[in-house]
C-alpha cells in the first residue's frame, strides 16, 4: 500500500507520498493457499507524478501490473496520453480509459489535481480516481482542505474525536482540537503535507504491523503559475 495526501489552499495545491512498495507472494502447497505478506520491499517506487500541462498525479493500491512495476504504465500514460494543452478535467478519464484497454486492469486509485483556464482566471481541481470501478469523485476545494488516500488509518486516527473508554463501557471524551485549514498558507500546505506522510511512516514503524508505508517522502506544489518538484528522490 502506500500513503499519498493532497492539500489544497487559496495559493496552490500540494501533493505528497511515500516512495515504498511492498509486495505479496501466494502460492499453492498441498491444497492449501498460503499468502507471504510483505514477502519483498522496495523504497524507490515513484508515486507522484509531473504531468506535462502542470497537472499532477499521485497514486496507491495495486502497485504491480502485468508482471512489471506499475510506476511504467503511468508514466507511459503520461507520456503519450496527457499532451500540454490537455485539459486537467481529461485527465480522471484518460487514466480510466488507458488502464481498461490493458489485458488486466489494476485496483488503483489515483489523486488528480491542477488548475483549468475559465475565463481570464484559473479553477483549482482536485480529483480521486478508481480505475478498476470507473469511479471519479470531485473533491469541493471551495474551502480549504486536504484529502487522502491508501493506508489512512494513522493520520485519521489523530484527526477524530476520541474518547477514553472505562471498564464500565462509560465514555469520556477527550478535548477536541480541530486543524484550522483556513487558515492555511501555502507554507503550512507543505508542512502538513509533510507531517502527514512522514508521522504515517513513523507511527507505523513501531506498531505490530507490515511497514508499507516508508522510505523518502516526495512533494509537488501546483500554483496557477507553475508547477515544481519541492521534494524528489532521484537516481544516483
Amino acid at each position: 500500500m502506500s500513503f499519498l495526501i493532497a492539500v489544497y489552499v487559496n495559493e496552490g495545491i500540494v501533493l505528497a507520498s511515500d516512495r515504498r512498495t511492498t509486495y505479496t507472494n501466494t502460492i499453492e502447497r498441498d491444497g492449501r493457499i498460503i499468502q507471504s505478506i510483505g514477502i519483498h520491499t522496495t523504497n524507490s517506487t515513484d508515486k507522484t507524478f509531473l504531468c506535462p500541462n502542470g497537472a499532477g498525479i499521485s497514486t496507491c493500491g495495486d502497485a504491480s501490473l502485468l508482471g512489471a512495476p506499475i510506476t511504467g504504465y503511468i508514466q507511459e500514460a503520461i507520456r503519450t496520453q496527457i499532451s500540454e494543452t490537455c485539459d486537467v478535467e481529461e485527465i480522471p478519464n484518460i487514466l480510466i480509459r488507458y488502464f481498461n484497454e490493458l489485458s488486466t486492469v489494476p485496483d488503483t486509485n489515483f489523486i488528480v489535481a491542477g488548475y483549468k483556464a475559465v475565463a481570464e482566471k484559473k479553477e483549482q481541481k482536485v480529483y480521486k480516481v478508481n480505475v478498476k470501478s470507473r469511479v471519479i469523485t470531485v473533491v469541493d476545494t471551495t474551502n480549504q482542505g486536504a484529502t487522502w488516500d491508501g493506508e489512512t488509518f494513522t493520520l485519521t486516527r489523530l484527526l477524530q474525536k476520541v474518547a477514553l473508554v472505562d471498564e464500565k463501557g462509560n465514555c469520556n471524551l477527550l478535548p477536541f482540537e480541530p486543524i484550522l485549514f483556513e487558515y492555511f498558507t501555502l507554507q503550512d500546505a507543505v508542512d502538513f503535507a509533510r507531517y502527514a506522510v512522514e508521522t504515517t511512516i513513523q507511527t507505523m514503524h513501531f506498531k505490530n504491523v507490515v511497514e508499507t508505508v516508508g522510505g523518502e517522502v516526495d512533494m509537488l506544489v501546483i500554483t496557477p503559475d507553475e508547477t515544481k518538484w519541492l521534494q524528489k528522490a532521484k537516481l544516483k
